[in-house]
């Protein structure tokens, strides 16, 4: 049998075969044909039975930390800050179905989390940020006691290292300081691109439409002909003026323009992207469905899917839109705004995948300081980040930060 996920009539018609090779299942119907994530079985790869003794919540260096333990070990992975929201739905729907399995059924386990006592009712980010931060935590067990990373457990590495852009959140501002800083930046990193933020999110004033007009053809003039500039817009417009401002990014040579219209208005978006011929037209940060990604896709919504690791339910669900876009020739680009441990995910899947579209975002500071709670350090070397080697998902941190650290009650 093939190792991959199935859909669960074939499971059951599998174990009445008497066949438990199995690495997961399909979180949608057994007629459907998704395109899954293939991968061996992690029982073929790991011996020992992996049962998760305990799953906790830390709160250390002013970031929560998801923490699992089994066989000795600790998988740990940084939440994102929509975690302090949703502890109750952690405890009381998700982590039931991890603790006390076997941790090497992980596709299992994180269906189950979905489907089982009726938690699909509550599908949406805030349940697949806590099923997704919880696989992301188990993955990295699973590297450590393997001793390999995540990436090897899942496939073929295809790529050692990948190309960054600096991203800018400014809205406002004088142009030439924000267009000259972000050239700083650039030349302090080697880093070829930059991100920009248009409209004013979710919402587009007046006020906001003049310093786009203002800063496009700015930043072009400042950053060179050469520089691959990408624009985000969150949401900010209705269909007229999101296909506007679309065409004056192209003008400028702009390649990427993502969530012109809200997230949620597909039909817009469709028209958007229809209409714009120069530019490539990203999105899907806020999605959390394999089934909306999938008509995203075959629907022509987007022409780059950008799920997050999180909010999207974990490295699996990833890979998995991944495979979706690549069956209709479309990209992915994973929305992964940080230069902390919440990247480490990202490494694992950009490791992987075959249809990865250009620069990947990096946020880039002089005033902060190096962390020193773990290793390595988030480093943009000649415009590149390096994918770690090392075990797991490829961090490693301070035993010091759970001594003075407080365990979150959940």
């Amino acid at each position: 049998m093939a190792n991959n996920y199935i859909s669960r009539n074939h499971f059951i018609k599998t174990l009445a075969l008497g066949s438990l090779s199995l690495s997961g299942f399909k979180v949608h119907n057994a007629d459907d044909d998704l395109p899954v994530w293939q991968f061996e079985n992690l029982r073929n790869q790991i011996s020992e039975i992996i049962k998760i003794d305990s799953i906790e919540l830390w709160k250390t260096q002013g970031q929560l930390l998801m923490v699992v333990r089994a066989n000795g070990k600790v998988g740990v992975t940084q939440c994102n800050d929509r975690m302090q929201h949703l502890v109750s739905l952690l405890k009381g729907l998700v982590l039931p179905h991890f603790l006390g399995k076997d941790a090497r059924d992980l596709p299992n386990l994180v269906d189950d989390a979905y489907r089982l006592n009726s938690n699909y009712k509550y599908a949406g980010m805030p349940l697949w940020n806590c099923i997704g931060s919880v696989e992301i935590a188990c993955w990295d067990l699973l590297g450590k006691i393997s001793q390999k990373p995540v990436y090897q457990l899942l496939g073929r590495q295809i790529r050692s290292e990948y190309d960054v852009y600096i991203s800018d959140w400014s809205r406002d501002g004088d142009v030439n300081e924000i267009a000259n800083n972000l050239l700083k930046k650039m030349e302090a990193t080697g880093s070829r691109g930059v991100k920009i933020k248009v409209g004013g999110r979710m919402s587009n004033s007046k006020e906001n439409t003049e310093q786009t007009k203002k800063y496009i053809p700015t930043l072009r003039k400042i950053l060179g002909d050469k520089t691959t500039i990408y624009a985000d817009a969150n949401g900010s417009y209705s269909v007229k003026e999101g296909i506007e401002t679309g065409r004056l990014l192209e003008d400028f040579g702009v390649e990427i323009f993502e969530e012109p219209c809200s997230f949620e208005d597909e039909d817009g978006m469709r028209q958007v992207t229809k209409a714009l011929q120069k530019i490539k037209l990203a999105g899907g940060e806020q999605d959390s469905s394999v089934f909306r990604f999938e008509r995203l896709a075959r629907t022509d919504v987007y022409d780059i899917l950008q799920p997050d690791l999180y909010y999207n339910g974990g490295i699996l669900r990833a890979l998995q839109v991944a495979k979706i876009a690549q069956k209709y020739s479309k990209s992915i680009a994973p929305h992964t705004p940080k230069a902390d441990p919440l990247i480490a995910p990202f490494w694992q899947v950009a490791a992987l995948t075959q249809n990865l579209y250009g620069l990947q975002e990096c946020v880039f500071n002089f005033n902060e300081k190096p962390k020193d709670w773990f290793t390595p350090a988030i480093k943009i070397i000649n415009g590149k980040m390096p994918i770690p080697t090392s075990a797991g998902l490829g961090i490693d941190y301070d035993p010091v930060i759970f001594k003075n650290g407080q365990r979150w009650e959940i």
